[in-house]
């Protein structure tokens, strides 16, 4: 029998789930030279997508159950060394 808590893909984008997940976006201002390297530590962050890095600036999208797990992640990120800022951009909450 299938788990009817846990949030698919289909039950997401449907709203068919009763679970609230949160996404959000963000940009990432790092020093231009470190800019590779975070991408790619921020990739490694469970719940952290990088979308695309250019100059000083990396895009990301940063997903969780709540908003305080989003926000958690965001001050870890803002807290690396070579970040500049880490700046919440959007949250939806489905």
């Amino acid at each position: 029998m299938p788990d009817r808590t846990a949030v698919t893909r289909r039950s997401f984008i449907t709203g068919a789930s009763a679970a609230r997940h949160h996404i959000s976006s963000a940009v990432v201002v790092a020093f231009p030279e470190r800019r590779n390297e975070l991408s790619r530590r921020l990739a490694q962050i469970d719940g952290v997508e990088v979308h695309t890095a250019e100059g000083s600036r990396i895009v990301v999208t940063i997903e969780g159950p709540s908003s305080g797990t989003l926000g958690e992640t965001l001050i870890r990120i803002a807290s690396m060394d070579g970040v500049i800022s880490a700046n919440m951009v959007f949250e939806h909450i489905g």
